[in-house]
């Protein structure tokens, strides 16, 4: 998409969905399209590049042969290359999200590094299962003292966010963590007491598919976030 390039998306009489003259049929409705998308991801990157540029990390050090078990463990270093901001992203949905925001918060000059997670609440279709479970865990080590963003696709039930937010701060013990979401959907889509520091775009109580939204893989590559069609979940085979 050109930089400066604003999209057009209608929905007509019939319930179609367009955006620039392209039909989605697939979609009952459009969340955002492209530009909006990449334009609150940017304005995103530049708040949390503000946030926590002045931000300073712990670092644990073992004592020197000069200073006591008690003595010299402790510093606080700048994020930095060398102290990078923690990025975790969530598979698979926040891949595209992620690697867009990253990039733009690096034109803002922070510092930051990204490991992956896997974690799986819905068996498959629309319908989550209630339950979340680990199916990655994270290759990074050292987090205690440092300062943690998890990058999402969505806040919904709140099951997941909550669910790694503790488990993070249970075994890593870092300095500070906090969730970023590309759609935060409305209130009476949580099912326990969670909200993401950070939303790019607030969403309706539906599911929604596009820019790595997916139902049964379906629909992640698109440029755009649409609701989905009623009846659209059960067209696809739920494994291949």
């Amino acid at each position: 998409m050109l930089p400066n390039h604003r999209c057009n998306g209608s929905v007509d009489t019939n319930g179609r969905v367009f955006v620039d003259g392209c039909e989605y049929p697939m979609a009952s409705g459009i969340v955002a399209t492209e530009d909006v998308i990449q334009r609150s991801i940017k304005a995103m990157a530049q708040t949390i590049a503000k946030d926590y540029k002045p931000l300073s990390h712990r670092d644990f050090r073992l004592p020197s042969r000069s200073t006591s078990a008690t003595e010299g463990c402790v510093s606080e270093t700048p994020i930095s290359y060398d102290n990078p901001l923690i990025i975790i992203s969530v598979l698979k949905g926040s891949y595209i999200f992620t690697a867009d925001f990253i990039r733009y918060l690096g034109d803002c000059g922070l510092p930051h590094v990204v490991d992956f997670v896997r974690l799986a609440s819905y068996n498959s279709g629309t319908h989550s299962t209630g339950s979340v479970s680990m199916l990655m865990g994270l290759k990074f080590e050292n987090l205690r003292g440092k300062h943690v963003l998890i990058v999402e696709d969505v806040c919904d039930s709140g099951r997941t966010l909550r669910f790694l937010r503790d488990n993070i701060m249970e075994k890593y013990q870092p300095k500070s963590i906090k969730t970023l979401v590309m759609v935060n959907k409305e209130p009476a889509a949580r099912k326990v007491n969670f909200e993401p520091e950070y939303a790019c775009l607030d969403g309706p109580n539906k599911y929604i598919v596009g820019y790595g939204f997916e139902v049964n893989d379906r629909y992640r590559h698109l440029r755009h976030i649409f609701t989905l069609r009623d009846g659209e979940a059960t067209r696809y085979p739920a494994k291949l």
